[in-house]
């Protein structure tokens, strides 16, 4: 899994890249931040300090629909070399694929959307290092979000000042996973690889697209992989069959609707293991759950930008597990019971400018219980395309 993880990253970082064009830029960043409690036993005060270095990419090609809805947006790959401030949390290096793309017409900010991996050499030891309830393994899920804006000091550099906010997850494949939250001061400047000024050439005008296109099937195979009791520390698997349908909105967005069944194989274990009743008389039915789900996929040529929230029908097991975390049944019980959510990156085998009849995905996410981590998931998929005939 952690292997995955790092791999499929770098793999989309290089489809987020086009070689063809020469527009690519880098960008130098120096952030300082803190750490925000995400627990009630938080002793964590010093600064976290982060240097950075993002290759990014122009895209003002006007005949890529997804282009044009982002009003022209940059992509690339960032990389961060963090110092937590604190011999407990130790330091951490993180790859990020990301989207940044202006969210007013006057073009005068810059927001940044961010999802990939962290490896940190320092984590929870229940001998060394009892402290770090935040992080327990090696390899996390990292999540970044980045409001920035330029200014121009004299007239041969841009700089940019920015507020970055940072989130580190291992998905529930390690306990303890408080998680960590960190907000940071950003100070950066921007070094164009090529001469002309490509924010220059974006085209003034649109042609209009239609906002409702063909309708979709999709289905997938998802093998996920969770811890279930801090004690233990065991990973096991939790697989899952979904199907869902919809259509395709302005060519950039999937809105869809479907089912999902999956098998939790601790919660199998732990009840033919523990002879739990009422679970005992049909254990693999009750270590399942059955929902259903609704979502939306930003499509960038390969890449696809992914979430889904859902409602579990059935899922009986979960009361025992919850009891397992928590010393009792809370106001947040049902509502994780209930509601589920998923977040994600999908690479697709055919790029969605030509509109592909047939399209194949492998994709990573990580799955919740309302916001508490469940699982981290590979996922395997197919799209079948109800193209219009014209």
């Amino acid at each position: 899994m952690r292997l995955f993880i790092i791999t499929f990253f770098v793999l989309i970082s290089m489809f987020s890249q086009d070689k063809r064009d020469n527009t690519l830029y880098i960008q130098p960043e120096f952030l300082i931040g803190k750490q925000i409690p995400s627990y009630e036993f938080f002793t964590h005060k010093n600064p976290k300090t982060t240097i950075g270095f993002s290759l990014g990419k122009y895209n003002f090609n006007p005949n890529k629909t997804w282009q044009k809805a982002f009003n022209y947006p940059k992509t690339g790959v960032s990389i961060y070399f963090t110092n937590y401030g604190n011999t407990t949390k130790g330091n951490s290096i993180t790859i990020l694929p990301f989207l940044e793309f202006h969210p007013d017409k006057k073009r005068v900010y810059d927001l940044k959307i961010a999802f990939g991996a962290s490896y940190f050499d320092t984590y929870y030891n229940v001998n060394k290092n009892p402290e770090n309830t935040a992080i327990s393994s090696d390899i996390t899920w990292t999540l970044q979000s980045a409001l920035y804006r330029d200014f121009t000091f004299n007239s041969t550099r841009k700089w940019r000042l920015g507020l970055v906010f940072f989130h580190h997850s291992n998905g529930h494949t390690s306990l303890p996973n408080d998680g960590i939250n960190t907000a940071s001061l950003s100070v950066s400047t921007k070094l164009n690889l090529s001469k002309a000024n490509a924010i220059v050439d974006i085209p003034k005008t649109r042609k209009k697209e239609p906002k409702f296109g063909d309708f979709f099937m999709q289905m997938r195979y998802g093998i996920g992989f969770h811890v279930l009791e801090k004690e233990k520390n065991e990973i096991k698997k939790a697989t899952t069959y979904s199907v869902s349908g919809g259509i395709f909105y302005k060519e950039i967005i999937k809105l869809k609707f479907g089912f999902n069944y999956r098998f939790y194989q601790h919660y199998y274990d732990y009840i033919t293991e523990n002879n739990l009743e009422p679970f005992i008389d049909s254990p693999k039915i009750n270590a399942s759950a059955i929902g259903v789900h609704v979502g939306t996929e930003v499509l960038l040529g390969n890449i696809g930008l992914d979430w889904e929230g859902g409602i579990n029908i059935y899922k009986p097991f979960y009361k025992t597990h919850y009891l397992l975390d928590n010393p009792k049944l809370d106001i947040f019980y049902k509502l994780k019971q209930v509601f589920s959510a998923r977040l994600g990156l999908k690479l697709y085998l055919f790029n969605h400018n030509i509109k592909p009849r047939h399209n194949f995905y492998i994709a990573a996410h990580i799955n919740s219980n309302l916001s508490q981590a469940d699982f981290s998931e590979i996922n395997f998929g197919y799209t079948y395309r109800f193209v219009k005939k014209k």
